[in-house]
């Protein structure tokens, strides 16, 4: 966190196809976690004969667990469950018994086996008008149980919000618990963990270009602070910045072209971008104050930024071409924005009483919010569907990563070593 700050003052998988939707309708804009949420009934899906058991098991426990870490879908409570008698000949009337003890959605499945493969048929019934909102058919070999829930679960989310689900999603870091600060990438829920680099070096603030296919961050693995981009499925590594003193703090472009980052030396350092191919970086900002930490709007239209201009760092923003740059936050602290998907919030780090905090702003209403928690809490960032922030806390005695879901519940993700910097991608390609 900061790290553009201090290093200035220093240096002075798809596996399934998308799913083909039979309508556009979004039934819930979330633009604010939590705000509202449908209840869907998630009954025992029923079991081919000889369906393999173990896959069925797994497909089923895992839909459930992602469905009850989303903010936007609520399971029927398993006690009103309990009140609804299945009559398999008069469908219909159960669908109505499922509504009448508080259900809106009634999630119908059937699971088989197809030689080694695991098939799922699957519709989602509105039961206030009877239709069926969204059906679909997964397959995949049964040791993929797992991954076939993820991607239902994925897409039910976009059904009820239009954007993915964090199921499949992946959250890039850095971690020193190899001995170095090295990038490493672990699933959304800080399981598979794995270590991305090796360079014995010091790595710094990861960033995703919006398909998943690069990873950009600042590595001294050539002595200062340059800027590279990273293809994680094959190892492929390129410089994108060697300008002189830090590069650091990337962010791409909505179409995944460019990159923002603060570069500079003597302790000044300014906006540039830079094509993912290479090329000359362009700059977008010239003042004698400290300019990093930039982020791309959703739109692209825009990127905030981290200026010291006003005499202590502050939040401003400017089009994507340098222009029309002003200020949005008057805190005595802000740094790290980081856009939410909707393009509507932004969240950032600010100071609360000598410690740092997570605050989100509204970028409509000017209202700003911030989410207390214990110790210093610091470098947000968004899921991919905008209802959960990861972000680094140490309160527990080290920087580890956590994320914080609608209700404002953490749950710690990272344990070894000290862990920082998440940045989280729809899933790697």
């Amino acid at each position: 966190m900061k790290t553009s700050l201090m290093l200035a003052t220093l240096i002075a998988s798809l596996l399934f196809p998308p799913a083909a939707w039979s309508q556009e309708e979004v039934y819930l804009q979330v633009t604010n976690p939590g705000l509202t949420s449908v209840v869907i009934a998630l009954p025992t899906p029923v079991a081919r004969p000889a369906a393999d058991s173990r896959a069925a098991t797994t497909f089923t426990d895992t839909l459930r667990a992602d469905l009850q870490q989303t903010a936007v879908i609520r399971l029927l409570d398993p006690e009103r469950e309990r009140l609804v008698e299945v009559d398999p000949t008069k469908p219909a009337v159960t669908r109505q018994r499922w509504r009448s003890v508080g259900a809106q959605f009634l999630l119908d499945a059937t699971i088989a086996t197809a030689g080694a493969q695991l098939v799922a048929e699957v519709r989602l019934w509105d039961l206030a008008s009877g239709e069926i909102a969204y059906s679909r058919r997964l397959q995949a070999p049964t040791n993929l149980a797992a991954t076939m829930a993820h991607t239902l679960a994925n897409e039910l989310v976009r059904l009820f919000t239009g954007r993915p689900g964090p199921f499949l999603s992946r959250i890039a870091f850095i971690s020193d618990r190899s001995g170095a600060k090295e990038v490493w990438v672990m699933r959304w829920d800080g399981s598979e963990a794995q270590q991305l680099t090796s360079y014995r070096s010091i790595a710094m603030s990861p960033a995703w270009s919006p398909d998943g296919q690069w990873l950009a961050f600042t590595s001294f693995l050539r002595g200062h602070p340059q800027l590279f981009i990273l293809r994680p499925t094959e190892g492929y590594l390129k410089p994108l910045s060697t300008l002189p003193g830090v590069n650091s703090s990337p962010s791409f472009s909505p179409d995944g072209r460019q990159v923002a980052f603060a570069a500079g030396a003597e302790g000044n350092t300014d906006i540039y971008v830079v094509s993912v191919e290479g090329g000359t970086p362009v700059r977008l900002t010239s003042s004698r104050a400290i300019e990093t930490q930039p982020a791309w709007s959703p739109n692209g239209r825009q990127i905030a930024f981290t200026s010291t201009a006003s005499g202590r760092p502050q939040i401003h923003i400017m089009d994507a071409e340098g222009t029309n740059v002003r200020q949005l936050t008057s805190d005595t602290f802000a740094d790290e924005a980081a856009w939410a998907p909707d393009g509507v919030r932004l969240a950032y780090t600010t100071k609360v009483d000598e410690r740092f905090q997570i605050a989100v702003l509204d970028m409509r209403t000017g209202t700003r919010t911030v989410i207390p928690g214990p110790g210093s809490n610091e470098s947000p960032c968004w899921s991919p569907d905008g209802t959960m922030l990861a972000f680094v806390s140490n309160r527990t005695g080290r920087q580890q990563i956590f994320i914080t879901d609608a209700a404002g519940q953490p749950r710690q993700l990272t344990r070894e070593g000290n862990n920082t910097a998440p940045a989280w991608v729809t899933q790697l390609q």
